[in-house]
């Protein structure tokens, strides 16, 4: 009918809305519902308004919509009419109907026949469309099962075939990637049947030396490709999973590179930048293009750009096994950065096409929310995105055999989903470590997310301590680099350095955490500006070895903290962004710097000292926070030092009182002891001293450890 416009949406199980335009008025209309190939039946009309040539009707069924049926809405003079489901998802019953538990989505593969299941719960039809030969597809549909999963198996050998799903939710056709696909193909743009059981079933590496808890780790976070690319060093396959993890790497002054430097600097545990599958790096030609990871594609498969053979999807999970293996086997854990809060634009993502509406936060007037800053925000309180994340985690743990997870904007991802991923993934690691980014993001059910502001409901959590972050180097918000902290020389944060020394869980009514593993101790991380450039921006014009004598300053103070001692890459040695804050797309700017490292080796052995300080101290892996107030006492009488001393004996192991002072100002100042001591920890490195002193002169930006 000429300037007519017809529309019917299904706003509960039981009623259509229907909308008519048109310059022809009739009142008479009599609507029709068809299911599959059964007789029409009348549709009893609740209501009727009308008005200018606009007609909107409530329209009741005498029985529930049933997904995957097909409807057609009939009525005289007018073309059969599709409904529209979208909104189902918003309906009171959608999550009881269609909460599946099953744990085969996505592709499994054998040698003999590969089975694919997908969750479309609204969907009219799912059909596979898969690689029969080389560029050549063919599509088979697939059947409806239990729950709104989609399921087919095909007999015979599919591994590398690439696949896509075709998505029929009634007025909607979407052809997508496999939100589950374990593998992918160049740039994302099909789903790879890939044989990921095989690498699960490796015998697994073990650490040598176990780790009691959190607070036994000393984290170190790297990015791949940013630690790998110098040419400064033999890495014989730079910006690549395996460039990772080669053996016996040296500088080009024979200084330790790679996994080899690594090694070396005492820490316990590597903290990898995003490796599942993101956007904007090109696989083949990653060289012209540059992101840390943080657009994610999928919660499943992995990136192809840090391969050496992006072109097969297998490689990549067989390199990254290898990553992991030859870490444990070195006595060092990995820990993943994954980023479930968001994705770039929910539109073009693979769970919007296949159930639309359903796995994005949206605020109650129904626009999508953006409390990233980075992107949509991802629904993790809804049922199957909880899964989706649970499965992710136990997916990496699983196959990869990795040892943790740092959760980007953790604040994002209510706290049932991130308790339940912790105990599903300790069933089959005990040992595993979860923390992230704990801020409180303000969102419509802020009540319910996993900020640091509910630790005492998380306690399998860590937190990125930001009070110790502030108090230690100076605040970093409001884009005001200049205000300073203790280690900038500011005197008013001496208390505060207690409390931070403490990892913020001993105040008498100002307790962070419920014990020091909630507290990820940091003074730098990948975002914002690095350590030194901060301290040169609130200490303007003061001499380069007077800076990074700070930086090992605030190194030392954050390796001999209670918690979990957190370190950025280069952050050592004191690197420079050049003053840059987001340098998330900046290439080369993020990369390690190996001539730095040569230049800087001394910094680097007083980190090693330190770290090996703490590894040797059986206090420093206490949790409770009754037992380390019971071990220690702090002393602020003598200004302008932050002391520490023992309560008892053997916190450093060998049956000694210690004490630990900090300066952190520019002048030598003197101490005078109650009794006699020797030096054990001076200058950034581990004496011993056999003589005997009662009074001290501490140098300037410096951490002092003597023994009676």
């Amino acid at each position: 009918m000429i300037n007519t416009y017809v529309t019917a949406k299904l706003v509960s199980l039981r009623r259509i809305n229907v909308c008519i335009y048109s310059s022809a008025r009739d009142d008479t209309h009599r609507f029709y519902l068809k299911k599959d190939n059964n007789f029409p039946r009348e549709v009893n009309i609740l209501r009727k308004v009308s008005s200018n040539g606009l007609s909107l009707f409530a329209l009741e069924l005498d029985q529930d919509f049933e997904f995957g049926h097909n409807y057609e809405l009939n009525l005289s003079s007018f073309s059969p009419i599709t409904i529209d489901v979208s909104d189902a998802p918003t309906f009171p019953e959608f999550d009881e109907m269609f909460t599946y538990n099953g744990d085969d989505l996505g592709a499994i593969y054998s040698p003999t026949k590969t089975s694919f299941a997908v969750w479309a719960p609204m969907a009219l039809s799912v059909s596979l469309k898969i690689e029969s030969d080389e560029d050549n597809f063919e599509i088979i549909p697939m059947e409806r099962r239990d729950k709104g999963v989609y399921k087919l198996t095909l007999k015979g050998d599919y591994l590398g075939k690439k696949y896509h799903y075709i998505v029929n939710n009634y007025s909607v056709t979407k052809e997508c990637n496999d939100p589950y696909g374990k593998g992918t193909s160049l740039n994302s743009t099909y789903s790879v049947v890939v044989d990921y059981k095989s690498i699960a079933a490796k015998e697994r590496v073990v650490c040598p030396t176990p780790l009691k808890g959190y607070t036994d780790h000393i984290i170190y976070e790297t990015h791949i490709r940013d630690f790998t690319e110098s040419k400064d060093t033999d890495i014989e396959h730079k910006g690549t999973y395996t460039g990772f993890f080669e053996e016996g790497r040296k500088t080009t002054n024979g200084k330790p590179a790679g996994l080899d430097y690594i090694k070396y600097l005492g820490v316990t545990t590597v903290q990898v930048q995003p490796i599942l599958d993101y956007d904007n790096v090109s696989d083949l030609h990653h060289e012209n293009n540059y992101n840390w990871g943080y657009d994610p594609i999928s919660m499943f498969a992995l990136e192809g750009s840090l391969s050496v053979d992006p072109t097969d999807p297998h490689k990549r999970l067989e390199e990254f096994r290898d990553l992991v293996d030859t870490y444990h086997k070195n006595d060092l854990r990995i820990v993943v950065d994954v980023v479930y809060n968001h994705v770039w634009d929910h539109l073009y993502n693979d769970f919007e096409k296949i159930v639309p509406n359903y796995f994005f936060r949206r605020r109650n007037n129904q626009y999508i929310t953006e409390h990233s800053g980075c992107g949509n925000d991802f629904a993790s309180e809804r049922p199957m995105a909880r899964k989706a994340i649970v499965d992710s985690m136990k997916y990496l743990t699983e196959t990869f055999d990795v040892d943790g997870f740092r959760l980007d904007i953790m604040g994002l991802i209510d706290e049932k989903t991130m308790n339940e991923a912790y105990e599903e993934c300790a069933k089959m690691k005990p040992d595993i470590i979860i923390y992230g980014e704990g801020w409180d993001m303000n969102t419509e059910c802020k009540d319910q997310m996993a900020s640091m502001y509910h630790a005492s409901e998380l306690l399998h959590l860590g937190f990125f301590n930001d009070t110790y972050r502030d108090i230690v180097k100076g605040p970093i918000f409001d884009n005001d680099l200049t205000k300073g902290g203790y280690i900038s020389g500011d005197q008013s944060y001496r208390e505060g350095m207690v409390y931070a020394l403490f990892g913020t869980c001993i105040l008498e009514g100002g307790e962070k955490f419920a014990s020091s593993t909630q507290s990820i101790n940091y003074i730098e991380c990948h975002d914002n500006h690095t350590l030194y450039d901060k301290l040169s921006f609130v200490n303007e014009g003061e001499d380069e070895d007077t800076l990074l004598k700070r930086v090992s300053l605030g190194n030392t103070i954050v390796s001999l903290s209670f918690g979990v001692p957190f370190f950025h890459m280069g952050q050592e040695i004191g690197l420079s962004k050049h003053g840059l804050g987001n340098t998330y797309n900046t290439p080369k700017i993020n990369n390690m710097n190996y001539q730095v490292v040569e230049e800087r080796w001394k910094m680097v052995e007083s980190f090693r000292e330190a770290n090996l300080i703490r590894r040797r101290t059986p206090l420093y892996s206490e949790k409770s926070k009754e037992k380390i107030r019971d071990g220690l006492e702090y002393d602020l009488d003598h200004y302008p030092l932050v002391i520490l001393s023992t309560k008892n004996k053997d916190v450093l192991g060998n049956n000694k009182d210690a004490i630990f002072v900090l300066n952190s100002t520019n002048e030598v100042q003197n101490l005078d002891l109650d009794d006699y001591y020797s030096i054990y920890y001076f200058d950034g490195r581990v004496i011993n001293s056999q003589e005997s002193i009662k009074h001290m002169m501490v140098n300037p930006l410096s951490a002092t450890i003597i023994v009676k």
